[in-house]
């Protein structure tokens, strides 16, 4: 009987798309190995379209806890790993008391049930190691970075910002962009250097009235504005840019493995600690909290990135992206 591993997360315009993204990358590696991924996903129409676009089979529909354990206790299935917050916490010690082998991937730390694995692949996780003190394996750092096939189908290194006049520039604020900071950034982007504009809306972004209104400000001012919804390769509009502005999640892991040099900004709490680490580390530029950012901040921010040197950004946050994180995760915690 072929073994299994399965694996849960949710996606939505309010939680975002990548806990689900990222799980994408360590289904891709299981099946590598000969087992069977058994994806859970919960979330809407929007993820259901996604998923089948990126060739992942998973069933999307709300899921009960009582459903996972099921699944969990099936013979064959050897793991279960589970993405986000609120579901660890309510999923992760009806599966440790059964004597599941459980892998939580989390960001935040401060997490002590006795798990087989934790996996934070945030660039600061190394210094949350003692936070996980129930974990029996600790995978923590960009050297567990999860990039899905479609990333790494493109070399590592593959942009190289060729410093022309009219900078080539992808905004994009993750998958739902719940904040509004897309259109946010556009209205504000200052005329002094014009720019050409790789807008994107994720396959959760929802306010499509502001984000045109925001994309004709932008060409007022003198900027080439394109809007590309949920597109099929993201990391093309990566690798040919110049420069990126965006959230700080797991598209700045994306961004490093490329060579695309960033502007990034914590929308969620979860970012935070992460985008401050990155800005010390001299791995991307801003790192604010979007929500504390005020618009004389924000215009300041974006015209010091766009007219500054970005090389050495670049460079470092290559430095920290390998490729291989989800393949080390499958072959340390789950094999």
């Amino acid at each position: 009987m072929r073994p299994a591993i399965v694996v849960r997360a949710d996606a939505s315009h309010a939680l975002g798309f990548g806990h689900v993204a990222r799980l994408s990358a360590v289904i891709e590696e299981i099946a590598q190995t000969g087992a069977e991924p058994v994806a859970m996903f919960g979330g809407d129409d929007a993820l259901a379209t996604w998923t089948r676009s990126q060739g992942i089979r998973a069933e999307v529909r709300p899921w009960s806890a009582a459903e996972l354990v099921a699944a969990a206790a099936q013979p064959r299935v050897r793991a279960v790993v589970i993405d986000g917050p609120a579901l660890a916490g309510s999923l992760a010690p009806a599966l440790v008391a059964r004597g599941v082998r459980t892998v939580l991937i989390d960001d935040g730390g401060d997490y002590a049930l006795p798990v087989t694995a934790v996996i934070n692949h945030n660039f600061h996780a190394p210094a949350l190691a003692e936070t996980y003190p129930g974990a029996r394996l600790r995978l923590l750092g960009r050297k567990y970075l999860m990039l899905r096939r479609a990333v790494r189908r493109y070399p590592r290194g593959s942009c190289r910002p060729a410093g022309r006049s009219r900078l080539r520039v992808v905004v994009t604020f993750g998958g739902s962009d719940p904040v509004g900071a897309t259109a946010r950034t556009l209205r504000l982007l200052p005329p002094d250097r014009p720019l050409e504009l790789a807008v994107v809306a994720g396959p959760g972004f929802r306010d499509d009235a502001s984000l045109v209104s925001a994309a004709m400000v932008a060409a007022t001012a003198g900027h080439d504005v394109e809007i590309f919804r949920d597109p099929e390769d993201l990391a093309r509009l990566f690798v040919n840019a110049d420069a990126a502005i965006c959230s700080a999640g797991g598209t700045l892991g994306e961004l490093a493995y490329l060579g695309c040099p960033a502007l990034a900004f914590a929308i969620v709490p979860d970012q935070v600690a992460g985008a401050r680490a990155q800005v010390r580390a001299g791995l991307i530029a801003g790192g604010r909290t979007w929500s504390e950012t005020d618009d004389d901040t924000l215009r300041a921010s974006l015209l010091a990135f766009l007219l500054g040197d970005r090389h050495e950004l670049r460079q470092r946050a290559l430095d920290t992206a390998d490729g291989a994180g989800a393949r080390r995760i499958v072959a340390e915690a789950l094999a």
